[in-house]
Order: structure tokens, then sequence, then C-alpha cells
């Protein structure tokens, strides 16, 4: 959890790109319980730091755990499709 705590601190400072660092540090040692929420706070981050292909990163294996996410979708529509 205080990782997730670290993680959120940073993005509401603003600072996505340092947010999406520590989750990539953080996915390499989580426990299977802890990644979704880890992914999906980097997806947060990819958002904000506008990095769409780490966004599609953490959407496309979220997809496999929660395809119904409502954060998902943007990325998992298809193409030409919005």
């Amino acid at each position: 959890m205080e990782a997730l705590l670290r993680v959120a601190q940073l993005r509401v400072q603003g600072k996505p790109d340092q947010a999406l660092t520590q989750v990539a540090e953080e996915l390499r040692t989580a426990a299977p319980g802890k990644r979704a929420l880890l992914m999906l706070q980097g997806l947060y981050a990819a958002q904000e730091a506008d990095d769409t292909g780490v966004a599609h990163g953490y959407a496309a294996e979220l997809a496999d755990l929660a395809p119904g996410l409502p954060s998902l979708q943007p990325y998992l529509a298809p193409q030409g499709a919005a």
C-alpha cells in the first residue's frame, strides 16, 4: 500500500514521469495482488504524461484482468472507432 501512496503522491504533485518510474520499479517486486493497482496508477500517470505508448501497454496488461474497466476503453477500442 505504501508504494501506491508514493505513486499517487507523485501524481498529485504533478510529477507523472516520476510516478511512472516509481511504478516500473515497484512492479519488479510487487505481489500479484498489488500489480493490478500499480498498473492502474501507471496508466493514469501515463495519461497525465501524455505517453500513449506506455498507457497502451498498461491498458493491454490490465485488460487481461478486468476488460470492462472504463479507464481502459480508450486504449482497447478498435482503430477508427470512438
